[in-house]
């Protein structure tokens, strides 16, 4: 074997990692290895037998299994002692950095009073999630917005402090929402605490559905 050439089993894993879909099927155990042994030596132009991909793709499977029912168990005691509380009535205001900046002391004064306040920030832009009833205030600071959702519930579930260590909890409760074609407005993430932000009309539904994947793990 060539020591500067990867070997077999690890061209697979490279390939099987950049498709999640097809990971998260390994994991399962749902997976015809003998035909994605066939798909992965002619996407990946593999210089390999169909057995000796296929070979790889098991062992790797059963590596993935073994990943997923340790993960399973962390973020299930994670989720199981979590519980959520509900913010109704919320605005999202999305405004340029620039325009923020120049106002951020008046701005701290509108959040220390606001029942909900959340702020982040990204390359250009600040985000605000307020109390609706506080909107104008920074309305009125801030003259020109990039753009406005109203109408809006913030879900904050507050989780114990193993999620910081816990890989895959957020992206299990937002795939619990998104199977339930629930549409996430905003995402944030705030030590223990996972903000989901959600049209009001969604927002009972959006409820109970974390309510019952958070007390189905109890």
């Amino acid at each position: 074997m060539n020591p500067g050439k990867p070997s077999i089993a690890e061209i697979v894993r490279d390939e099987i990692m950049r498709r999640p879909f097809v990971r998260e099927c390994m994991r399962l155990g749902i997976v015809n290895y003998s035909a994605l042994a066939r798909m992965l030596i002619a996407d990946a132009g593999l210089d390999a037998s169909i057995p000796a991909v296929k070979m790889a793709l098991i062992r790797l499977g059963e590596e993935l299994r073994d990943e997923r029912s340790l993960l399973e168990d962390r973020v299930r005691g994670v989720v199981g002692n979590s519980i959520i509380e509900l913010q109704s009535d919320v605005s999202v205001i999305t405004v340029s950095k620039e325009h923020l900046v120049r106002v951020v002391k008046d701005l701290l004064e509108i959040m220390s009073k606001s029942r909900f306040f959340q702020l982040t920030q990204t390359r250009d832009t600040f985000t605000i999630v307020i109390a609706s009833e506080d909107e104008a205030k920074v309305l009125g600071l801030v003259k020109e917005v990039v753009g406005i959702l109203r109408d809006q519930t913030a879900l904050t579930v507050v989780s114990p402090e193993d999620i910081i260590e816990t890989p895959g909890v957020v992206v299990f409760m937002t795939s619990a929402l998104a199977a339930n074609g629930i549409n996430i407005t905003q995402v944030i993430s705030c030590h223990k605490d996972t903000i989901f932000v959600i049209g009001r009309e969604e927002a009972p539904r959006a409820y109970q559905v974390l309510e019952r994947i958070i007390r189905g793990m109890r």
